[in-house]
């Protein structure tokens, strides 16, 4: 049974042991004797005094109400000794005691009002240290939350009700993280008098102007240098906030991409494995990724003010993102390879016993596809009846088959005779490659009489994958000869060129006559076309061409004009119309 005493530790009662109360006499009285002599002493000792009444109360609880000699020694460990620290002269000279203590310790920061850094009451100040920023950014952010209903005004209203004052010397350490040990309550003390002595002025006025006009340009210097790297880590943080909102979009993208038919086909189509497009989807994550990531820590950094650095995570970000790097290029090279030469296959066929009139029809893509046995041959046949996709995919079993739409122009031929040209076009690793692949499109035409049919849409061999295949099909078309566009071809021309500059689908099912200056409508009546007017086509002899026979304008008064009417032809005495109906001839005297 030992003996117990009563003492009063900055206003709370304690029951403590007689060993352990003439341990904690003598180490306040070391303290006192340490620091009577010093600036703020009293301050320091009352601080003192005051942290290590908390101390103590954390000791007791229901089970124990007395303070024992364990409880006086922890309380010394956590403070420091007075010994172990220096004096200003000898601050080089300090042990490791006092930090021992302080890793011992529970620095969490605790969040206070700052009496010394206030404008009414110091709740921003006390956030500022709190969270470790500059207080500009507490108090810009209260005044710009003003204009959100009054936000901030509430939130600071209710703050300032709830948060406790930092009061002591151990408050105001706790509010900024640092330890509560003898060594920084008697550092913050003299700081606190140090800036008092400031404020109110030591020494000679000339040095005291002085020392206040150098403090004042330091302050305002990095005040400013302060506010200008937060504003451009604020415009970091914005610029990479964008570039993240796009970055995670696109992967969202990819993601729901993923559940598309359509996109798997095409993806199963470009890629030569099914890893090469795993490889290029991780390469985009790590290549983009990893500096819009660095770029956002970089802007919180600066608009934090943190300094923390880890070289390791740097290098191994750096590591991580060349390999990415170096995945990609791989990928790209090895796709874009497939299409780095392109070769084109030619097909003449000669049309014989056609007469002045061509026919051109088309072998509709539903009769094409009753060749295949697609699972998906409705998917395709909707998507083809469309006539927007220049490519579908048809689906057999595992096998993918490329189905495109053919082109098809009119020219004028240089010889007699109708000609069909039809250009097989792809692309491949090699030229030999690309031949092959040409090779492979499938496409037929055939000639029926005067009719020339033509395949609506071309497909590639099953199993081969997409490497730009294309038909172009040209109908070489004498002068003098007649071309029948069936409507059958509608989607199919591809910008042929007419006198009268018609557009494609006005094209569709009308007869077309080739002449001098190229293809025209000879029965286009109640179309509308870019261009009317004259078309006195003569030959070097001055003679008019009409359906491939020369006749002769002896009068230079005749004119003639071929418009959407038919052809017009005026001379002194009558006027002559030429159209399907035959030729009218209407006198002066029957005009009149």
């Amino acid at each position: 049974m030992n003996k117990t005493v009563t003492i009063n530790i900055s206003g709370i009662i304690f029951h403590i042991e007689e060993d352990a109360y003439s341990s904690l006499s003598n180490y306040l009285n070391k303290i006192k004797s340490k620091f009577n002599a010093s600036e703020g002493g009293n301050e320091i000792l009352a601080d003192i005094e005051a942290r290590i009444a908390e101390l103590l109360s954390q000791k007791i609880n229901q089970g124990k109400q007395v303070i024992v000699l364990n409880d006086v020694n922890l309380v010394m460990d956590t403070l420091g000794k007075p010994e172990d620290f220096a004096d200003d002269d000898n601050a080089s000279k300090s042990t490791n005691t006092a930090s021992e203590a302080e890793s011992m310790q529970d620095n969490k920061r605790r969040l206070f009002r700052n009496p010394d850094d206030k404008m009414i009451g110091g709740v921003c100040s006390g956030i500022a240290a709190y969270l470790d920023v500059d207080l500009v950014w507490i108090r810009l952010a209260m005044f710009l939350l003003i204009f959100f209903g009054g936000l901030s005004l509430w939130v600071y209203i209710i703050l300032w009700i709830v948060t406790p004052e930092a009061k002591t010397t151990a408050d105001k350490l706790a509010m900024k993280g640092k330890p509560v040990t003898i060594d920084n309550i008697s550092e913050s003390v003299k700081n606190e008098f140090e800036s008092l002595g400031t404020k109110y002025g030591k020494g000679s006025g000339a040095r005291k102007m002085s020392d206040n006009l150098a403090r004042g340009a330091s302050n305002a210097a990095n005040t400013v240098g302060n506010i200008i790297v937060r504003a451009i880590g604020l415009f970091i943080v914005f610029v990479a906030g964008s570039m993240l909102i796009g970055y995670l979009s696109t992967i969202f993208g990819f993601s729901v991409a993923g559940n598309s038919e359509d996109f798997n086909n095409w993806k199963n189509a470009i890629f030569t494995t099914g890893s090469d497009y795993s490889l290029a989807v991780l390469a985009f994550i790590l290549v983009a990724g990893i500096p819009i990531f660095m770029l956002m820590y970089l802007g919180i950094k600066l608009l934090l003010n943190i300094k923390y650095k880890n070289k390791w995570l740097n290098i191994g970000l750096g590591v991580v993102w060349f390999i990415g790097f170096c995945l990609g290029i791989s990928v790209a090279f090895k796709t874009v390879k497939q299409f780095s030469e392109s070769s084109k296959v030619k097909e003449v066929v000669q049309l014989a016993n056609v007469g002045d009139t061509l026919i051109v029809k088309a072998n509709s893509s539903d009769n094409i596809l009753k060749n295949f046995n697609f699972t998906n041959s409705v998917e395709v046949e909707q998507r083809l009846s469309k006539g927007k996709n220049d490519y579908v995919f048809g689906i057999t079993g595992n096998q993918l088959t490329v189905i495109g739409n053919v082109d098809v122009d009119i020219v004028e031929a240089n010889t007699d005779s109708i000609e069909v040209v039809v250009y097989y076009n792809s692309q491949g690793e090699s030229k030999q490659i690309a031949n092959n692949n040409a090779k492979n499109i499938q496409f037929q035409l055939k000639q029926i009489g005067n009719e020339l049919i033509l395949d609506q849409i071309f497909t590639v061999k099953a199993g081969e994958k997409f490497r730009a295949q294309d038909v172009d099909v040209k109908i070489k078309l004498p002068k003098g000869k007649v071309i029948v566009l069936d409507k059958s071809l509608r989607g199919l021309l591809d910008n042929v060129d007419n006198v009268t500059n018609t557009w494609d689908g006005d094209m569709i099912n009308r007869r077309w006559y080739m002449g001098e200056k190229g293809l025209r409508c000879i029965d286009c009546a109640g179309i509308d076309t870019d261009d009317e007017g004259d078309y006195d086509e003569r030959n070097e002899n001055g003679k008019l061409i009409i359906n491939g026979k020369e006749i002769k304008i002896d009068d230079k008064n005749t004119s003639v004009k071929i418009d959407k009417d038919g052809i017009k032809v005026k001379d002194n005495d009558a006027d002559v119309k030429i159209d399907k109906h035959g030729i009218n001839i209407t006198t002066k005297e029957e005009k009149k």
